[in-house]
């Protein structure tokens, strides 16, 4: 019987904005049950149209990049086809990821359930919220971003017309289509929609990669919150019989470990995603504040403007990966320090001396990192 008789809508309250993206790209585990041959068939059909999508979008450019782009225009292409490569390769993860994606999520859906009191349930929804409020954030530039790219951006820069008297109209993404007249109505047009279209999918999958790790990192620091709270309670408490405080030690002794095996588990399963992101917005980082530099020299102001808002999104994102990661990185040491404060003289003479191994144990670091080479964390922000 679940000590949390709400775990289920809290459940629900936590999980369903990242649910719901992952649903859509047949990436979500089914927790605590065994998928069905319809619901495998079902992802499986959902993954193929996705990632046919994708490379509809991201072959046609390469070919162009490799058969008709000038050295410029191939310069300016790169964050395009990085952000490709990554939107591919962190769907990739997710899906072969998947068991330990699942288990990530079981771990959650287990602390919901054994929820210690209200107090600590209250504590778990603060953390929840933090998590929802940094999904939202995400989304909303995210999302914005694709649609002002995918949509405006081309009919805001017009027609152009050649000494042929020939009319180009521009695309959000060049592509090389061989033979096809793709300037001639109505295959504008449709081509134009269907890269409107699978604009949202690599959209869709960035913003999962951050929803999870905010999702997780914000269950964790909790789960650490929870812990500063027990052993407080260890050494205020007035206690009676000996293995009363051996029962409270063991408890927070398994739910210290319970939450470094978690975090352990998320690292594991994430980390190539964390590398990915880092890598691929600090290159496009780069290329983009170069040409921004190049525009504002020769006084392009609407592409200056692209540009900048370029960044903006991009430096928000890497932002909210590295703030999630500080947020861990920091309540981690507000538990080292809390274990040091501890008022050990009020145990009993032979239990005060577990506190040095609470205390170690409470010491060593806690974090997230892109690999083993990077820390999600505001000093790698500002670093880049």
């Amino acid at each position: 019987m679940p000590q949390n008789e709400h775990y289920q809508n809290d459940i629900l309250y936590v999980m369903q904005p990242i649910r719901n993206l992952l649903l859509a790209l047949g990436a979500w585990p089914t927790i605590k049950k065994e998928r069905s041959v319809y619901q495998k068939a079902y992802n499986l059909l959902l993954i193929c149209i996705s990632y046919t999508l994708l490379f509809c979008d991201f072959v046609p450019s390469i070919l162009y990049w490799f058969i008709e782009a000038t050295s410029r225009i191939r310069l300016q292409m790169i964050p395009f086809l990085l952000y490709d490569f990554m939107s591919v390769g962190q769907y990739g993860i997710f899906i072969f990821r998947y068991n330990q994606l699942k288990r990530c999520l079981m771990h959650v859906e287990e602390d919901w359930e054994n929820v210690l009191n209200v107090d600590a349930r209250n504590i778990m929804l603060k953390s929840a919220r933090i998590g929802k409020r940094l999904i939202t954030i995400c989304g909303i530039f995210m999302y914005s971003a694709v649609i002002t790219f995918r949509t405006i951006l081309p009919l805001f820069q017009g027609k152009i017309i050649t000494d042929q008297n020939i009319t180009i109209r521009h695309f959000s993404c060049p592509g090389y289509f061989f033979s096809l007249n793709v300037q001639v109505t109505p295959v504008y047009e449709t081509i134009f929609i269907i890269q409107f279209v699978i604009g949202f999918i690599p959209v869709s999958i960035v913003t999962s990669a951050c929803g999870l790790t905010a999702i997780f990192v914000e269950h964790a620091c909790g789960q650490l919150k929870i812990l500063i709270s027990l052993m407080t309670t260890l050494v205020q408490k007035q206690w009676q019989k000996e293995h009363e405080v051996n029962t409270m030690l063991a408890e927070i002794v398994n739910h210290q470990m319970r939450v470094r095996n978690f975090l352990r588990l998320v690292q594991h399963t994430l980390q190539e995603v964390y590398i990915l992101e880092i890598a691929v917005n600090t290159a496009s980082l780069c290329i983009l504040v170069y040409f921004m530099l190049v525009d504002w020299e020769n006084r392009n102001i609407a592409t200056v403007c692209t540009y900048c808002i370029s960044i903006t999104n991009v430096t928000i994102h890497t932002f909210l990966f590295c703030y999630t990661g500080e947020q861990l990185t920091s309540q981690a040491e507000k538990v080292a320090i809390a274990s040091c404060e501890l008022e050990w003289f009020r145990l009993p003479d032979k239990k005060a001396r577990s506190i040095i191994l609470l205390i170690r144990m409470s010491n060593a670091p806690s974090k997230i990192s892109a690999g083993i080479f990077i820390d999600l964390s505001l000093k790698t922000f500002g670093n880049e």
